[in-house]
């Protein structure tokens, strides 16, 4: 059995684990929950939002493979598919490569590095779906936009898209945490209503092309970060006709700022996400490890601490300007 090869990253601060090869190259099928869970663990484990296996074709194309950390398989993390990306172009020294997941294609590129010396990448997302074929919102009719439903908030509007994950986007004056755990909890209790669950995310504006953005996902509860609904707050807010699709909208999470626009392809919008990709450290593991009962307790290879401390400038600065726009450190 090949041991594991694993580069801690963090997409936003979405902690992701990035392992090189398929999983199956390292254990059985009825093994893998058990590892991902394992390793994804902050307490027994190494702790992460997630793992990205990679299979590197070397051809500029690659297969990926994302498991949350419950271990539980999905289509998409889009701050995570920036580190993988991030990972593939370092290594062939190429400014574009094309990843592979289930039936979707992502293209990842080269971004500009900010003042603060911060590495990003650019991911093109599949297109923004409004009339997704598998029903986010029960007994409605598609597309569902703007529109109250007791079941999701007695007063609040949601439009709801697939990104291809479910997504349920409400943009509000001011933030509420509180209301937002009621929300998203309410949407993963309610099965009749939202059979396949969702995201959900609020968008508070907080200045001339930029929005506050906080989601809840479904099965993590709040998050530093969530890609998929930084993407999905992006095309509702061109499908409300508050933002024109090509307009690059910065998005400030609790965990960093990206930037997000649209670009049409095929009639539909495909966002376009791009952010930071940091590099945190490596570590050799051996799979038989994630197998057994005992803590693991492993010493970083390679530590990566100048893209620490320049993610930390970026940070800092994207704290100062939530605050400055009145969205309280406390309320977070």
């Amino acid at each position: 059995m090949s041991r594991l090869s694993i580069t801690k990253t963090h997409g936003s601060r979405n902690d992701i684990f990035v392992i090189d090869g398929a999983p199956d190259l390292y254990w059985r099928s009825e093994d893998l929950v058990r590892a991902v869970t394992k390793l994804c663990d902050r307490r027994t484990g190494l702790g992460s939002d997630g793992v990205y296996f990679v299979d590197d074709h070397g051809d500029g194309t690659a297969q990926a493979w994302f498991f949350n950390p419950d271990g539980s398989p999905a289509l998409l993390c889009g701050n995570g598919m920036r580190c993988a990306g991030r990972l593939l172009l370092d290594r062939h020294g190429a400014e574009s490569y094309t990843v592979n997941t289930g039936p979707y294609t992502f293209t990842v590129r080269a971004a500009e590095t900010t003042p603060h010396g911060v590495r990003q990448v650019a991911v093109e997302l599949p297109p923004a779906d409004f009339s997704p074929a598998n029903p986010i919102v029960a007994n409605v009719a598609s597309p569902f936009v703007g529109q109250v439903l007791p079941a999701y908030h007695p007063s609040l509007q949601a439009t709801a898209v697939a990104m291809p994950n479910s997504h349920l986007v409400s943009v509000v004056d001011s933030y509420d945490r509180n209301d937002l755990v009621a929300t998203g909890s309410r949407v993963a209790d309610l099965t009749s209503d939202f059979p396949i669950g969702a995201n959900v995310s609020f968008v508070q504006p907080i200045a001339d092309g930029e929005v506050f953005v906080r989601t809840f996902e479904r099965g993590a509860g709040l998050t530093p970060s969530c890609g998929s609904g930084n993407s999905a707050s992006r095309a509702v807010l061109s499908r409300l006709g508050l933002a024109d699709a090509d307009q690059a909208v910065v998005i400030r999470n609790v965990g960093g700022p990206a930037r997000v626009w649209l670009q049409e392809k095929a009639g539909q919008w495909q966002p376009v996400l791009e952010g930071n990709a940091t590099v945190v450290y490596q570590v050799d593991l051996d799979p038989e490890a994630l197998l057994g009962d005992a803590p693991l307790d492993l010493v970083p290879g390679e530590t990566y601490l100048s893209e620490i401390s320049a993610f930390d400038l970026l940070y800092k600065d994207n704290l100062k300007a939530l605050e400055a726009a009145g969205v309280s450190a406390s309320e977070l």
